[in-house]
């Protein structure tokens, strides 16, 4: 099953996995960012790790034993199909006790995590689907229009239109008031033509609530074309592109493809830019893994934002959740502190429990010089 729509998640969530628990393997198998090797080695990890975690639980025997055999059925899955398996992101949800199994193909590689309880982990699925921006593909030419979606990997058409424009008329064909007769009368159905597109445009972004609108036509055509958009599509309006209604659709989601890369990319930077420029004239915003989780810690934070995948080992108090990277008693409560595989995972996840946003930026990054993480604050913190 590929991950397609919020439903799939709000359908994991309701499930109750009681009194049995719950297993949730994440795993990033984008082999364009690294060798089937890694990403053996991580699935293989994980489930290691999971095994000595469960190893240390009290649970009853029924509950352990399900569990276990989610991490063996994980195990058995990852070993056959890992290295034929195409899509940037596993995740796979298990409750043997219940029954219960569900492996899901990602557009997109997650951090890799097991998580056992007793219920489902969703918030990285919903992660996904904020990432993923819903485009509508306007295409348009002189006698037809093609309305496509791109969302999550996928391309689809969903409308067309054809119109009955004449053909335009050569050139010593017709001479004086017949010619700009001919001339006008093919404008009105071109113009026509271009309305009822543009109209259908405005329906078709209403009822599917897309982010973004991409158009493809001629330049001669687009100043017209554009000045018959509604206000709410001139809002949607990202750019254009070089397809037309008779480009093969490979060619099209391609072109989006490298488009919205692009559009990311730049947002990104911009994004990264304003963060350094505010880190460094002593503003509102603290960088580096240390400083972070303290301001994460002391409810100083505002927002996160963290390269893509950076991880590193930490420690977490079981009474206050406070997080740190060696402190071995909570500073706070100075409860002995319990270690976590990856604690810039656990920044995500305070920082999303606590509403504040979480902003995920793609390597290669400035912020790597500045320790791949940072968080902007809500005061400046007195001197």
């Amino acid at each position: 099953m590929k991950l397609s729509s919020s439903s799939q998640i709000e359908e994991l969530a309701h499930f109750k996995t009681y009194p049995y628990q719950a297993t949730s393997f994440y795993l990033n198998t984008d082999k364009s960012q690294q060798p089937l090797k890694a990403i053996n080695a991580a699935a293989k990890a994980l489930i290691n790790q999971a095994r000595q975690e469960l190893e240390g639980k009290s649970l009853p025997p029924e509950v352990k034993s399900s569990v276990e055999t989610d991490l063996k059925k994980i195990s058995q899955f990852c070993q056959k199909k890992i290295s034929s398996f195409k899509s940037p992101g596993l995740a796979i949800f298990s409750s043997s006790g219940q029954n219960y199994w569900l492996e899901m193909e990602l557009p997109h590689g997650p951090r890799n995590r097991v998580i056992i309880d007793f219920d489902f982990y969703t918030k990285p699925l919903t992660a996904i689907l904020e990432k993923f921006k819903k485009m509508c593909v306007f295409l348009i030419n002189r006698k037809e229009a093609r309305w496509y979606e791109i969302y999550l990997g996928e391309i689809r058409l969903i409308d067309s239109l054809m119109s009955n424009v004449p053909k335009k008329v050569k050139k010593g064909g017709f001479e004086g008031n017949e010619a700009r007769k001919i001339e006008r009368h093919i404008e009105a159905h071109l113009l026509e033509h271009f309305k009822k597109s543009a109209e259908k445009t405005f329906d078709i972004l209403k009822r599917n609530q897309f982010d973004w609108l991409l158009v493809g036509c001629d330049d001669e055509f687009y100043s017209q074309l554009e000045s018959l958009f509604h206000s709410y599509l001139k809002e949607k309006l990202k750019g254009r592109i070089k397809a037309r209604p008779d480009t093969a659709e490979s060619r099209i989601f391609r072109e989006c493809f490298e488009f919205e890369v692009q559009l990311n990319r730049t947002q990104e930077e911009e994004l990264v830019k304003k963060f350094i420029g505010e880190l460094e004239r002593g503003g509102l915003a603290v960088a580096g893994l240390a400083d972070s989780l303290r301001k994460l810690n002391s409810f100083e934070a505002q927002s996160l934002l963290i390269t893509h995948n950076f991880s590193h080992p930490g420690r977490v108090c079981p009474k206050c959740h406070n997080l740190y990277i060696k402190e071995e008693s909570c500073l706070i409560c100075e409860a002995k502190t319990e270690p976590a595989v990856d604690i810039v995972d656990e920044a995500v996840e305070l920082a999303l429990t606590r509403g504040l946003p979480v902003y995920q930026v793609n390597p290669p990054t400035r912020l790597k010089h500045y320790g791949d993480i940072g968080v902007y604050l809500k005061y400046k913190a007195q001197t």
